[in-house]
């Protein structure tokens, strides 16, 4: 195999006010041509510092402190400016995590493809259009000569995804590195670009770089994998040596942590306890010690070598391969429990009357203002982004909303908390309808429901400290109560050290920050919490920790919970019921454990047997659903799921389904349910 990309010694220290950060310590790998690469690991454990370190794009308090990297014909790290300029976007090119912030709001997408193409000085404008037409038509999106003159807002997430990808291969480059390319989309999405990305890698052999924390994506996209962990490579080798006989604990413990393996529900999701550790002080053994379950006196002094695992290129960097050591920790290890899978009986309060009671509630977004419609002789000027949506959850029960991005999940949380306004229906919150309060009425019953946002940095002041942030709502509702006593209980609820409350949000990680939203969702001892992606962006660790503790506070106080989310995996431990939901209308709903068993609505089929598993042999060879979600505009008529729908019949195109009830108490919108 010919090497394209050989690093070697690859150090990397961030300077700080507390003294040097060293981010990347003596790594070494070498990436063949044609071959995909993924680099795996928690946050903070150098994934894409070895990028920026590559393309020289480093922030400017970072430096290159040794090491080389051989691309081709040049050293990455030491070559001058202007020729790292003309490898990147020629020779190397990039897909980004969010591609809203990496491509111009300004500029069409015609305007940035030719952009791109400047260095294509043989090409006439029109063949550099023509170019980028034929790139996105390469890449799935549909009408290209038509949608290639839009901008970015006017793509979907998954379609600007696409985009990005196309403007990453119009220049045919030697190395492709995709950045999380699937992070914040659906599962449904998240199958396309995988199967995109496969498919491109066969047609021009362009080798690829994959850096992500989802475990799914990696055991249905690589060849290779290299596992991170505190500035170090922990374990390296191909995909399927990696999966079925990892080498190091760290990658057991990565691999046990993924709910998507979990076969049997459980409530108590597996972790790996601790955190990454502090790199002001470069470790003297074994980086991962303070949090494995195997470590001797051994791991914390003399630092571990490269052993083979098995294979030619499978090694991993651990004293238990050592054949003199693996004596000491046999019985510790045969004796290791594995963590989680512990599921416990949960008492759910059922009356005659439901604790949330939402009835056929529908809600309109305005299209243009009044005087414009009338202009126009448009009569009415609204799309609807909730449709006669019903659901009802019990004191202490957790429901799940489903769905694809754009379906209307979050829209129909904030109505049901009065912060979208409703145009008909009603949300009945201990008998109280929601939907008919005034404002002034609103605020002492949001004593009782809390929200949790899905940016979990964002949706905290960057100007207020960690205390200032759990105190606000007792300081909203004029409660009488020692605000330093609060804030201390609240940090210990959520397992978080008193010292963090003088700290403000951008000193947070991601989990770190999610836990402050869930104390100060929980600040005022709600009734009920609605959880916009609570997990979205974390690591399968953090994950499990934060979800364990919303599951273990419900357990203690009786909350109630409806989580949107579009990680099926996630949904499917922690729900007592499922909705589904498919362009803002519920299209199933039921027990969590029979919708998933046996999906009755082809689309919930569609969603459930497109859950990328972490196993290379399981990867999925066809789409279980194909196309965008239609435009909220322009609905489909009959079964507004007919265009998608590899069942559908002519009846479907025509009429609209009623709801059904199936004999297992599931409710279904479809004429042709597949499970009676």
């Amino acid at each position: 195999m010919t090497t394209l990309l050989d690093i070697k010694n690859l150090s990397v220290d961030f300077r700080t006010p507390l003294g040097r950060v060293h981010a990347l310590r003596n790594i070494n790998f070498k990436i063949n041509k044609g071959k995909i690469v993924g680099i795996v690991g928690e946050s903070g454990s150098g994934k894409s510092t070895i990028i920026w370190a590559l393309t020289q794009l480093l922030a400017k308090n970072g430096t290159v402190e040794s090491g080389s990297a051989k691309f081709e014909d040049i050293d990455l790290l030491k070559t001058d400016k202007s020729t790292i300029m003309s490898v990147r976007g020629e020779r190397i090119s990039m897909v980004f995590q969010d591609p809203m912030t990496s491509q111009s709001p300004v500029l069409t997408y015609e305007q940035q493809m030719k952009d791109i193409l400047y260095r294509k000085s043989n090409l006439s404008n029109a063949e550099k259009k023509q170019k980028a037409i034929n790139m996105m038509a390469r890449v799935g999106i549909p009408d290209p000569e038509s949608r290639i003159k839009q901008y970015p807002h006017q793509f979907s997430g998954g379609m600007r995804q696409r985009a990005g990808i196309a403007m990453s291969m119009l220049m045919e480059p030697s190395l492709l590195i995709a950045d999380e390319p699937t992070t914040a989309l659906d599962v449904t999405m998240e199958a396309q670009i995988i199967h995109l990305i496969r498919e491109l890698q066969k047609e021009t052999e362009t080798t690829i770089i994959v850096v992500s924390h989802n475990l799914g994506l990696i055991a249905e996209l690589c060849d290779e994998v290299i596992i991170m962990y505190a500035g170090e490579i922990l374990e390296k080798g191909n995909v399927e040596e990696i999966y079925y006989n990892p080498g190091h604990p760290y990658t057991k413990a990565l691999l046990e942590c993924d709910p998507a393996r979990e076969i049997e529900d459980s409530r108590t999701l597996p972790v790996i306890a601790g955190d990454i550790p502090d790199l002001h002080i470069k470790p003297k053994g074994c980086v991962f010690v303070s949090r494995c379950d195997f470590s001797e006196k051994k791991c914390h002094t003399t630092k571990p070598l490269d052993y083979r695992v098995s294979g030619e290129t499978h090694m991993a960097k651990c004293h238990l391969l050592d054949p003199t050591f693996l004596k000491a920790v046999a019985e510790k290890e045969s004796n290791s429990q594995k963590k989680g899978n512990t599921k416990k009986e949960r008492f759910i309060e059922k009356s005659d009357e439901h604790f949330l009671d939402v009835s056929n509630i529908n809600v309109q977004f305005p299209l243009m203002g009044k005087v414009k419609a009338t202009l126009k002789g448009i009569k009415n000027p609204y799309v609807d982004a909730v449709l006669d949506a019903s659901l009802k959850i019990e004191r202490g029960e957790t429901l799940g909303l489903v769905g694809e991005s754009g379906s209307g999940k979050t829209t129909l949380g904030r109505a049901i908390l009065g912060l979208v306004k409703t145009r008909s229906g009603s949300a009945k919150f201990e008998g109280v309808d929601l939907c008919k309060l005034p404002n002034n009425a609103f605020k002492p019953l949001r004593r009782d429901m809390a929200m949790m946002f899905q940016d979990p940095v964002g949706s905290l002041s960057p100007r207020q400290t960690v205390r200032s942030l759990l105190i606000e709502p007792f300081k909203i509702h004029n409660i009488p109560i020692n605000l330093d006593d609060e804030a201390k209980r609240l940090c210990d609820t959520v397992r978080l050290p008193e010292n963090f409350l003088s700290r403000y949000p951008h000193e947070l990680s991601g989990g770190q920050a999610r836990r402050v939203g869930v104390a100060r969702a929980l600040a005022l001892n709600p009734k009920l919490i609605i959880a916009d992606e609570p997990t979205a962006g974390l690591d399968v660790s953090v994950q499990g920790e934060i979800l364990n503790l919303m599951n273990e506070l419900q357990d203690e106080h009786g909350i109630a919970y409806l989580i949107i989310s579009h990680n099926l995996p996630v949904i499917r431990h922690i729900s007592d019921k499922l909705a589904i939901m498919y362009l803002g209308r519920l299209v199933e709903s039921g027990n969590s454990t029979n919708i998933f068993k046996r999906p009755a609505h082809p689309y919930t089929e569609a969603l459930v047997t497109g859950i990328p598993q972490p196993d290379p042999k399981k990867r999925r060879k066809i789409l279980s659903i194909e196309g965008e979600i239609p435009s909220l505009t322009d609905r489909p008529s009959g079964c507004e799921f007919h265009n998608r729908c590899k069942y559908s019949q002519d009846r479907c195109k025509r009429e609209t389904p009623n709801l059904q009830s199936l004999s297992d108490g599931r409710q279904v919108l479809c004429h042709f349910p597949l499970t009676a």
